[in-house]
């Protein structure tokens, strides 16, 4: 067994997480003694290095040498020890393979320091060096000779007809019965360890040879060189009484399939009395577990000693189990762990995560199979389904001037008054927030849908909701489709019955509109792509183009980064058509936050290869400064970016400052302690003011491309770049002017002081990779001073 998986084992980490005892564990690396772990008050006295010299200086040479010996034969240890005028007893005893050793303080030590193998000269000496034991087929003593019935205490008259198992100590059983079984298919001998065990409580351990002789077996035994009494004893029933005690069944294996150790719960598994299973192969008392993924993973075992897992019901009960199997170099140990209450609650959790919780309604994901379930039955010859797509008429204003408690009850009470309308037969489910979608199966045509849709309009609208001592009035607009009519799959006939409920929205509310296909074809197109939209973003299909900003000498100092949308079809998607949907839905969010992330990235990876970093910039919705949490977001994508807060600037709209000014004023604070530059961006198109400026903790302000066109022709433009240049310089603000598509452009504004341009006279928005590789190629070969050379894509 792996290192590894030892110092996971339960008991061994118990041992070792002691604060107040003495334990170690040990193990042979490349044929020398090495200390692996030790408890914390032991390394406290004897060091924190893992080597053979902590052990030697502390017991000894020959010390340890007994150790590494008894190690290599798998077989504990025990001595008692003078440890700086303190004697002390130590104890090994053998897991998975490595030693476990105890050291505790003792007043005096035993007549005996170490257990040495007994003179055959000296009949006296109750532990032989050699036994001989003959049984007949089923296990039972024929004959015993003179010496292991002297260490077993009694005469040899008396032990005739005696089952073998009980001078086997008890763990061994399964060895012992084994070697039986073992002989029956050989026509020489086999050889096998197992160990005895006397009356007073002392055991030895025999290498034996077995032979047999028709009906009867011989067995015949030497002591191992060392042999294990008190420590190996109290180790082995401490861990047995370990496993006595757990509520999981648990048997160890070998992998040929013979039990060699069981729990009673692993006995009450399998029926049978622990001792009959004993020795047994698991697969003759047990077939049905051949049945199971046991059989097939302890195959697998063999090979790779990997642990598995997997749930078994008990056939005979009911009753679920966890299984789960840790190979060893010999034995496989196998629990069975009782699931059925988890078992019991699954079929809650899958209730919960099915049904709204609010009004326990089907939600979207049973709505979703129920639909599918349905649509398979267009093999029903004329087999129509109606689809109700039902929103609140002023929900939102129940929300927000009486509470989300009363929003909540209001919302219950529509979920009884829809279900009182519809058949048994139909079903009602709650999509999200006031959305609802009632199912009609099995209906004639669509005129028995939008009756049914009528039904729902006057249920909700006709009688007040009394939500404590308020009485609300609420109306609900209704969408209809129908299938297979307007559509043969879920998503589209949902799709078809929300652009028809939208159409009732338009139509002035609290009516019913049936899905036709004449319908308005930008409904249509605009759920088209509010869907694309989610998809683009749970898909990556985000992209982001840069354009370059220059400074006078027509060096890039900064990009602006641009979002496009790749749709399904491949072609790029402008953002004036998906920005303002965006927006509108909310999704700016989740976009605001992927095209950080993703500017920074790619940033970041740039910078690494510039000698003079340069900046970005990125445009900030006012619904991404109003959600409040765009400093918290950016604060952690700088952190995963590794990249200077500095170089990322925030562009703003002043209209979105001016009118959520003390709404977003603190979230803006700390962007500003973060270190993130900000910037208003078309300045002087909205409410420009100084107080604005003053108020703001922003550091740029880029000039209205409506203000660079006609420059330097036009002198009303001219005034104002000049005044807003002027201004700029005397608050300590920079100025980057847009739009800049000139040659006349970019030189009257160089010459008036503007220190940063941009526009698709200097350099279009560019794809990552070629805005790289112009920056890259730029700072190589950089133009000559004030003179900007346009990009050429």
């Amino acid at each position: 067994m792996s290192l590894n998986r030892t110092l996971s084992d339960p008991i061994v980490a118990e041992l070792l997480e002691s604060k107040n005892q003495r334990y170690a564990l040990i193990g042979l690396v490349g044929g020398r003694l090495s200390l692996l772990a030790a408890s914390k008050k032991f390394r406290q006295e004897i060091g924190f290095a893992n080597t053979e010299q902590l052990l030697i200086r502390r017991y000894g040479k020959d010390v340890c040498d007994e150790l590494a010996i008894a190690l290599r034969h798998h077989q504990g240890w025990l001595v008692d020890l003078c440890i700086n005028g303190q004697w002390h007893q130590l104890k090994m005893w053998i897991q998975n393979g490595f030693g476990v050793l105890y050291e505790y303080g003792i007043q005096a030590p035993p007549e005996a320091a170490v257990l040495e193998v007994p003179d055959p000269d000296n009949p006296e000496d109750p532990l032989p060096r050699s036994v001989l034991l003959q049984v007949d087929t089923n296990g039972r003593i024929i004959k015993v000779s003179r010496s292991l019935a002297r260490f077993l205490g009694q005469e040899q008259e008396d032990l005739a007809g005696v089952d073998a198992i009980n001078i086997v100590f008890r763990t061994d059983i399964g060895q012992f019965k084994r070697l039986l079984n073992q002989i029956r298919f050989h026509t020489d001998t086999v050889e096998g360890s197992f160990r005895l065990r006397n009356t007073q409580n002392r055991i030895v351990y025999f290498d034996w040879t077995v032979a047999s002789n028709g009906n009867e077996l011989l067995l015949i035994g030497k002591a191992s060189k060392l042999h294990i009494e008190e420590a190996l004893i109290k180790s082995e029933e401490r861990i047995n009484s370990i496993l006595e005690s757990m509520d999981d069944a648990f048997f160890a294996i070998d992998f040929n399939g013979y039990i060699s150790y069981i729990n009673e719960k692993g006995a009450e598994l399998l029926g049978k009395n622990s001792t009959l299973l004993l020795g047994r192969q698991l697969w003759d008392r047990a077939p049905h577990l051949k049945k199971t993924p046991l059989f097939k993973h302890l195959n697998e075992s063999k090979g790779n000693g990997e642990h598995a897992s997997f749930q078994w019901q008990d056939p005979q009960d009911e009753t679920w189990y966890q299984v789960k199997t840790y190979p060893s170099q010999d034995l496989v140990s196998v629990f069975f762990t009782d699931i059925n209450s988890i078992k019991q609650n699954e079929s809650k959790m899958h209730h919960q995560a099915t049904h709204d919780s609010l009004t326990g309604l089907p939600n979207r994901l049973a709505l979703s199979q129920t639909l599918a379930e349905l649509m398979a039955e267009d093999q029903v010859l004329d087999f129509r389904m109606g689809l109700l797509f039902i929103d609140l008429d002023g929900f939102k204003t129940v929300n927000d001037t009486l509470g989300h408690d009363c929003g909540d009850d209001l919302l219950v009470a529509v979920a009884k008054r829809l279900t009182s309308v519809v058949r048994k037969s139909d079903i009602v489910a709650r999509l999200s927030g006031d959305e609802f979608v009632i199912t009609l199966p099995f209906i004639a045509d669509r005129d028995i849908a939008f009756n049914v849709g009528k039904k729902v309009v006057d249920a909700i609208s006709q009688q007040p909701f009394i939500l404590g001592e308020n009485r609300v009035y609420v109306g609900a607009s209704v969408g209809v489709s129908l299938f297979p009519d307007d559509s043969k799959d879920v998503e589209s006939l949902l799709k078809h019955a929300d652009i028809a409920m939208y159409q009732a929205k338009q139509s002035g509310k609290n009516t019913v509109r049936t899905f036709r296909q004449d319908m308005s074809d930008h409904l249509q197109i605009k759920v088209k792509l509010e869907n694309d939209l989610h998809d683009a973003l749970n898909e990556d299909r985000i992209e982001l183009h840069y354009q370059p900003r220059f400074n006078a000498k027509g060096r890039v100092m900064a990009v602006e980064a641009l979002a496009r949308m790749r749709g399904r079809d491949g072609n790029l998607v402008p953002p004036v058509k998906f920005i303002p949907l965006a927006e509108e839905t909310g999704l700016i969010v989740p976009l605001g936050e992927q095209v950080l992330r993703k500017a920074c990235e790619w940033l970041a990876a740039l910078n690494a290869q510039l000698e003079e970093p340069i900046a970005v910039s990125v445009n900030v919705s006012g619904i991404q400064l109003m959600s409040g949490r765009l400093s918290d977001t950016i604060r952690s994508i700088l952190k995963e970016t590794r990249i200077a807060a500095h170089l990322l600037e925030l562009e703003l709209t002043e209209t979105v400052l001016m009118q959520h000014e003390e709404s977003i004023h603190e979230d803006l604070n700390r962007l500003h302690t973060l270190g993130v530059e900000l910037s208003i961006d078309d300045f002087g198109t909205g409410y420009s003011s100084l107080s604005l400026l003053q108020k703001m903790p922003v550091q740029t302000i880029k000039l209205d491309r409506s203000f660079v066109a006609d420059l330097p022709d036009n002198q009303d433009n001219v005034i104002i770049s000049r005044t807003v240049l002027a201004m700029a310089n005397a608050m300590g603000l920079g100025v980057v002017a847009e739009g800049v598509e000139t040659d006349a452009q970019r030189d009257f504004l160089i010459d008036e002081g503007i220190l940063q341009l941009q526009g698709f006279g200097l350099a279009r928005p560019m794809p990552a990779e070629d805005a790289a590789k112009f920056i890259l190629s730029q700072q190589i070969n950089h133009p000559i001073a004030h003179k900007i050379v346009p990009a050429t894509l």
